[in-house]
């Protein structure tokens, strides 16, 4: 805080009252697990942990995150994945699985119905379709 010179304070024997001193009113939040210790907690797997897919011509590499839909995971890790109704009624997020599919579960009746005989071309919904609870080998 700036100290300011008022008419009162440039009498003479007067002095300029000191600002208060600042208390410190939250306190620090505990420090996060770095990334590279949660990850080496984690039981290695000798799979690639990624899913790798094709949309509208663009690559996209996904980690696997069991339980998250492929759409959730992939826009958690940053990547620009299209998608507008996350209901699988638009068809907007569909993508080509190119290598990975075994870890995603089998697709279910909306994917079905959307897709027909392109799920046999490895093409899936990004919001339907979801990692496996568990990892599996390729």
């Amino acid at each position: 805080m700036r100290k300011s010179l008022t008419v009162g304070s440039l009498i003479a024997g007067r002095t300029v009252p000191s600002a208060p001193t600042p208390q410190l009113v939250h306190t620090p939040l505990p420090a996060r697990p770095r990334q590279e210790a949660r990850q080496s907690a984690a039981p290695r797997s000798s799979t690639n942990p990624f899913v790798h897919v094709t949309q509208r011509g663009q690559r996209f590499s996904v980690r696997m995150a069991p339980g998250q839909s492929l759409l959730s995971a992939a826009l958690s890790q940053g990547q620009a994945l299209s998608y507008k109704c996350l209901q699988g009624h638009c068809g907007k997020c569909c993508v080509q699985v190119t290598t990975g599919s075994s870890s995603l579960t089998k697709p279910n009746a909306r994917e079905q119905e959307k897709l027909g005989t392109k799920l046999a071309q490895g093409y899936r919904l990004a919001c339907q379709s979801s990692f496996s609870s568990t990892l599996q080998r390729q």
